[in-house]
């Protein structure tokens, strides 16, 4: 009676609908899993930004005036030193003028103080004159001197002052901004003019931190989806900055495209594609083990235990319905699940 009472406290205390250890276990889904394979993979990535002049500069006049003639229109290619416009200068060659003959009246004023000092010094080693006239007349002489080096430092001010009443291109390269005609009044350091050398095109842009492949001297090419760049304009890697933009954490690459067609315009937006020189070190995996959690990764079977590691990865490219990827930390032959379950490996 004991033995029957047990068994039926027993079965009382099971819970409905409970399932045996060895059946829950055999219902249990079977993980897929994959083994990596290494893959050469030749790297590349694609740039964009904007296509600017390898120079540009803004120019004004160092001195406030009058706009007297502008001596090249928009749109005109200039030389280096040519003039591009013309401020009224008749005040400033006035005061040049004065200057250049106070210089002549110190001069003059020179000449004649070297004269006197030069009789009186003749007669003082003959005895005819005291000491102090002497000294005194050696005096107006150092004073005339004086003189003549401030007339002739306020000659050259007021040369360099007229030669600011005209705008010289620093650079060679084409006028893409200025006024339309003569006649306004401007202040000094007042932006008129843009001069462009678009001789060749630049865009500075930023690659992934990944892309560390990237080295100076690369070829690259300007992809036909950008303006003007039909079959796409030959590139190259002028400058890779060392360090990471520390906003974006990205790396800083310019891109050089010389002689560019004329269908190619500055200021338009443009897709550069960089190619590496060699293969890096890359894995074929199903596309299904590659999971974002919230980062790109995979998930390896690590050890016999069947413990889980996550290991962030890079997606290079798609080949043949695998994916082709890069992450340190993965290795060839490496066991990584195929579509696993939310929550592995958390």
């Amino acid at each position: 009676m004991y033995v029957l009472l047990l068994s039926s406290l027993l079965a009382c205390s099971a819970e409905p609908g409970a399932v045996p250890a060895a059946k829950a276990a055999a219902a249990a889904p079977t993980l897929r899993t994959a083994v990596a394979e290494a893959v050469g993979h030749k790297p590349s990535t694609e740039l964009t930004g904007s296509l600017e002049p390898i120079a540009s500069v803004q120019l004004g006049f160092d001195v406030p005036g009058r706009i007297e003639a502008i001596l090249v229109p928009r749109g005109a290619t200039v030389k280096k030193g040519e003039a591009i416009a013309r401020l009224d200068d008749a005040v400033a060659r006035a005061q040049l003028a004065q200057a250049e003959a106070a210089l002549a009246g110190a001069t003059a004023q020179l000449a004649a103080g070297e004269a006197a000092f030069a009789r009186v010094k003749t007669m003082k080693d003959a005895g005819g004159v005291s000491t102090q006239v002497f000294t005194d007349a050696e005096a107006g002489v150092l004073a005339g001197r004086a003189g003549v080096e401030q007339a002739a430092a306020a000659v050259r001010m007021t040369r360099t002052n007229v030669g600011f009443h005209t705008l010289r291109a620093p650079i060679d390269g084409v006028v893409t901004n200025g006024p339309d005609n003569a006649g306004m009044l401007v202040g000094a350091g007042m932006p008129l003019f843009v001069v462009e050398d678009l001789s060749a095109l630049q865009l500075k842009a930023t690659a992934p931190e990944s892309a560390g492949w990237i080295r100076e001297g690369l070829p690259a090419i300007v992809l036909p989806g950008s303006p003007g760049a039909l079959g796409g304009t030959p590139a190259k890697v002028v400058r890779v900055i060392p360090s990471l933009d520390p906003a974006t954490r990205r790396i800083p690459v310019e891109i050089r495209v010389d002689a560019p067609p004329a269908t190619v315009r500055a200021h338009g937006f443009a897709r550069v594609k960089i190619e590496g020189a060699e293969d890096i070190e890359a894995f074929s995996v199903p596309k299904g083990a590659v999971v974002a959690r919230p980062d790109f990764c995979v998930l390896v079977q690590d050890g016999a235990a069947g413990s889980v590691r996550k290991v962030a990865v890079e997606v290079l490219a798609e080949r043949e319905g695998n994916a082709i990827v890069a992450g340190i930390g993965l290795a060839a032959g490496a066991t990584v699940y195929v579509d696993p379950p939310n929550g592995l490996g958390d």
